[in-house]
């Protein structure tokens, strides 16, 4: 892609194949982000190197202090690890979720953009978009689109198979500050099956102290009062 694009930069859009390197060209071009990057995926590729290498980018861009909004659909979710996801909200991405159509789509410092074609597709293609009346379009409905989707954490508390019943009673323990032999002998456990459990959850919200447990799990409303 790297040598299309820059023989091709004056046009404004380019279209280029999916196949040999883009996945490594359309990360360098989110590394180079300065202060924002907008991340649309509907359709994800099957490729496990674009998804790899995308989440090893977003953190490096959230650690470095840029604005990340990444925007989702149900199935996309559906289809991947959520522990990344987790990790990257509790480092500052703005994460939505939405059921609306739209286009897979990056958008970086409201200056490029690329658009793609996910799985499935009988022609896979990818543009590569530097005209600023398009840009703007793009950004605009990317933005309108984010703004009406619902909240990772809201999402999540929809579809509460991600923590069962169990895994509720030990956030509520640990929101109510019970010692473990307490919160153990309140759920009928043991203590190292309630603290085998306290680590998964640790885990699966990408956080490293019991305080991070908590301010998590409220930021993904799955705190519930009263739930014993």
């Amino acid at each position: 892609m790297s040598a299309r694009a820059n023989a091709g930069a004056a046009a404004g859009i380019i279209r280029f194949s999916q196949d040999g390197h883009w996945d490594q060209d359309v990360q360098v071009l989110l590394r180079h982000a300065r202060s924002e990057a907008v991340v649309a995926v509907s359709n994800p590729t099957r490729s496990t190197d674009h998804l790899r290498l995308g989440q090893v980018v977003v953190g490096d861009l959230l650690a470095s202090g840029k604005q990340v909004r990444l925007l989702y659909s149900p199935d996309y979710l559906e289809s991947r690890d959520r522990q990344p996801l987790l990790r990257h909200s509790s480092q500052g991405a703005q994460i939505r979720v939405t059921d609306n159509d739209f286009h897979n789509a990056l958008i970086i410092d409201r200056r490029v953009a690329v658009l793609w074609s996910g799985a499935g597709a009988e022609q896979p293609y990818a543009y590569l978009v530097r005209e600023p009346a398009i840009l703007r379009t793009l950004h605009q409905f990317a933005l309108l689109t984010w703004q009406s989707a619902c909240g990772l954490g809201n999402h999540l508390d929809s579809h509460g198979a991600e923590f069962d019943e169990m895994s509720l009673k030990v956030l509520n323990s640990l929101n109510l500050g019970l010692i473990d032999e307490a919160a153990a002998r309140r759920l009928g456990v043991s203590l190292r099956t309630y603290r085998r459990q306290v680590a998964e959850l640790m885990d699966r919200l990408g956080v490293r102290t019991r305080f991070q447990i908590g301010v998590r799990a409220a930021e993904l409303g799955l705190l519930t009062p009263g739930l014993d």
